[in-house]
């Protein structure tokens, strides 16, 4: 079975940007108002949670291809 190792993902890296997007416009929000170090920790967060995200999504991608490969392996064969 040859599949890539990271396939396109449109959805996964737009979400991923939005989340990278977002922890930028909070920690500057909460750099600005006096916060610096709340906000760094809050992007950090948000960060980390985008990638979590990210990687999670590409993990089911990755899970999906290999399901639709073995029934398609299965329909070839003749078998159930």
């Amino acid at each position: 079975m040859n599949l890539p190792r990271v396939p396109k993902q449109r959805w996964a890296r737009a979400t991923l940007g939005l989340s990278l997007l977002f922890a930028v416009a909070a920690f500057v929000y909460l750099a600005l108002a006096g916060s610096l170090f709340q906000g760094t920790v809050l992007a950090l967060l948000i960060l980390g949670a985008g990638y979590w995200e990210y990687k999670k999504k590409l993990q089911e991608k990755r899970v999906a291809r290999q399901y639709e490969a073995k029934a398609e392996e299965q329909r070839r064969e003749g078998g159930p």
